[in-house]
């Protein structure tokens, strides 16, 4: 193969690489966005309309009150747009309370709005032919709603307020504790005993701990790949006194980089870190609380908030081993890069990002602020290249 097929094979496997991470980077961040908030599915049984609004205006009398709306789901529920005769089937979330902060749309739906729906992009362009819906009607269960926004990151769902007169569907709430409270009490449990729920807590919070970990570990390798070439090269170095004093001021900078671009955007909450050094069990209770919340989470049947949170975390997943396959690849066709192509793979890195950016969707326009994707590949090729330079 000549050179430049060989540079040309590499430019595509880098490529391939870049978009798999930034599509990583991307899904991550969705796991992240969609993770806020904690759910308490009741064990048995459902609340009734009247006992779950009760329960909300006990809760506004406290001096710190949490957010908590009460929500189910109708499968297979039929949507009509009488004016041009079309129905769709969808899952249909009835909630009770405000859906701003646990459902994404571009408006959110409050309780006093007894008259209003949101509908995902794909049933609202099959009922009206457009994404551009806001004022139109549509009728559920013999309801005339009038659609208020567009549900982002689902697909064949709609929302609606439940409907005090029809059988409750009321299993689930979205509960978000209010953050100046700073007892060290768990606000859930608290919650659950002030109103005698009897329910399972489900948390997402992991699944987004899990997919930054997954996303921080290629950088991770990467960096301990360069740094434990510059220490090799560090030892054969050692009657180059200039050599070796280069060599450790390019570790030194390295790791202060490393640490600014990707440590900071792990984001490890003070959740998983112990409260008091003598908490020895901390990490123990931890654990076991995320086999429960994982296998409460495979166990029930799955609903669209759900897969809202999975679907991104999946991607990341998938994402992240379509990575790491390239980079293998990467690894065994490497060779010593010029400057040239060092600096074509840097420009070429942010051609692929505004790529991604522009493509993607939603989810990667969140990379645009993500200082870590800019400046990840930089980081990366400069620093192979520095280590490279310096041993010759």
């Amino acid at each position: 193969m000549s050179g430049a097929k060989r540079a040309v094979c590499r430019f595509a496997v880098l490529g391939l690489m870049l978009v798999f991470w930034f599509l990583a980077e991307a899904a991550a961040m969705g796991t992240e966005k969609y993770s806020e908030g904690v759910s308490v599915k009741k064990t048995k049984g459902v609340w009734s309309y009247d006992e779950a609004d009760h329960i909300r205006q006990e809760e506004q009398k406290q001096e710190f009150p949490a957010t908590c709306t009460f929500l189910g789901e109708r499968k297979a529920e039929y949507l009509e747009n009488r004016e041009l005769g079309r129905m769709e089937t969808a899952s249909v979330i009835e909630v009770l309370g405000d859906t701003q902060g646990f459902l994404p749309a571009s408006a959110p739906l409050y309780k006093e709005d007894q008259e209003s729906c949101l509908l995902s992009e794909d049933i609202a362009y099959n009922l009206f032919g457009s994404k551009n819906i806001m004022g139109e009607e549509i009728f559920y269960r013999g309801r005339g709603l009038t659609v208020r926004g567009i549900l982002r990151g689902m697909e064949r769902t709609a929302a609606v307020q439940a409907a005090r007169e029809e059988d409750s569907v009321l299993d689930t709430i979205a509960y978000g504790a209010n953050t100046e409270e700073k007892s060290l009490e768990n606000p859930v449990q608290a919650f659950l005993m002030r109103h005698g729920i009897q329910g399972k807590v489900q948390e997402r919070k992991y699944l987004a701990v899990c997919a930054k970990l997954l996303v921080f570990f290629l950088p991770l390798v990467i960096f301990v790949r360069i740094a434990g070439r510059m220490a090799g090269n560090m030892r054969t170095q050692k009657v180059c006194r200039i050599r070796t004093a280069v060599l450790c001021a390019g570790m030194i900078l390295m790791t202060v980089i490393f640490f600014i671009l990707f440590w900071k955007p792990l984001g490890l909450t003070r959740d998983v870190v112990p409260t008091k050094w003598s908490d020895f069990l901390f990490w123990k209770q931890m654990t076991q609380q995320i086999r429960e919340n994982l296998e409460l989470l495979l166990q029930t049947q799955k609903t669209s908030l759900d897969f809202l949170v999975l679907s991104p975390f999946f991607s990341c997943l998938k994402y992240c081993v379509m990575t790491w396959g390239a980079y293998a690849v990467r690894c065994r066709i490497q060779k010593k890069a010029g400057a040239w192509e060092t600096a074509a793979g840097i420009l070429f890195s942010w051609i692929l990002l505004l790529a991604a950016i522009r493509f993607s969707g939603d989810s990667a326009v969140w990379l645009a602020g993500q200082k870590s994707v800019w400046f990840g590949a930089c980081f990366w090729l400069i620093g192979e290249y520095a280590a490279e330079r310096i041993s010759c």
